[in-house]
């Protein structure tokens, strides 16, 4: 810091007034600087922070993916189950009632007995 060495009778001229400004400029400019890199840290931290975060994210997505894609696949297969047991139950009924109505029709021409539903 320029200190003042001029008698109250004296100017401050053009020369000391750059000095001054100088000086001025000068601690202004370490002190930005010294902030500057604060907030460089700072962002560099968040930075790396944020990365981590967005890594698990994107860990925990692929694990709900997959563990949807599991769930999606489980259900289908139960779907597809149930689908053919009542394939089969339908193949199965359609086979029992042809075998009543010839079983009627074996009654009723061997026994002479007709039997009717209510």
């Amino acid at each position: 810091m320029v200190k003042n060495t001029k008698t109250k009778n004296e100017y401050i001229t053009s020369k000391d007034l750059a000095e001054q400004t100088k000086t001025i400029l000068e601690a202004v400019d370490f002190s930005l600087q010294k902030y500057h890199k604060e907030t460089e840290a700072r962002f560099d931290g968040l930075t790396k922070e944020l990365y981590a975060v967005r890594s698990e994210l994107k860990t925990e997505i692929r694990e709900v993916r997959d563990e949807l894609k599991a769930d999606i696949n489980n259900v289908q297969i139960l779907i597809d189950g149930y689908v053919k047991a009542q394939e089969d139950f339908k193949q199965e009924f359609v086979i029992m009632k042809e075998e009543v109505r010839m079983m009627k029709q074996i009654f009723k021409e061997k026994l002479g007995v007709e039997i009717r539903a209510f």
